[in-house]
């Protein structure tokens, strides 16, 4: 019996070893770290059942193996899913929808919010922002050259002065009841050199919220 065990779970190294070749040719990482998970168990099933007794050297160093395999395997879920995010955080989501969800968790860990309860001024005309804002509810007062209009969410507010490094092209004031997001110039400039991928998505983004004022000013 023993003897049929092991001839039968030699099996498993050509069959493990094989999804190793396939492993090799998928480009999709979770997809590739889900066939060495299967094919890490088929090891482990032949460390167990071939040798006369269980090599549990062996053994242990694949479930370690195997167990990193996961966590990894986790992460690379956790970039593609939005679940575990607030309701506001997904409603800010809805509006950076050129970035993966993992990107975005990284742009939010130096986010600010404040729900504004009193008017808050954002930017001063012809001055540099500190900070790159997002009016996500409610309303903002613009004064600009002397005209005075309002500005209603979602958009972006001061990335004229960020994305082109220059003066504000208005004073900018959130409205009581407001909900605006912040992003200090620093703490994304560092970001932004770090993940060139957020860089890119979020020049998009503030591209075509330029383009999207030009056209109704």
């Amino acid at each position: 019996m023993f003897d049929w065990l092991a001839v039968d779970a030699r099996l498993l190294v050509h069959a493990a070893s094989a999804l190793y070749v396939v492993a090799f040719l998928v480009k999709n990482q979770l997809t590739l770290r889900s066939i060495v998970l299967v094919a890490t168990a088929m090891y482990i099933a032949y460390y167990y059942f071939a040798p006369s007794m269980p090599l549990w050297e062996a053994i242990w160093w694949s479930v370690v193996l195997g167990a990193a395999n996961v966590w990894v395997m986790i992460q690379l879920f956790l970039e593609r899913t939005t679940f575990t995010l607030s309701h506001e955080q997904k409603t800010l989501y809805e509006q950076f929808d050129t970035m993966m969800p993992g990107e975005f968790r990284r742009l939010l860990k130096i986010a600010q919010w404040q729900n504004v309860e009193v008017s808050q001024d954002l930017t001063q005309e012809d001055e540099t922002c500190d900070a790159l804002h997002f009016l996500l509810h409610g309303q903002a007062s613009i004064n600009k050259r002397g005209r005075h209009f309002q500005l209603e969410a979602p958009t972006f507010i001061g990335e004229v002065s960020y994305f082109l490094a220059r003066g504000a092209t208005a004073s900018v004031s959130a409205m009581p009841g407001s909900t605006v997001v912040s992003w200090p110039r620093a703490d994304l400039d560092r970001l932004l050199k770090k993940q060139p991928g957020i860089r890119i998505a979020l020049h998009s983004l503030l591209n075509t919220d330029m383009a999207i004022k030009v056209a109704q000013s």
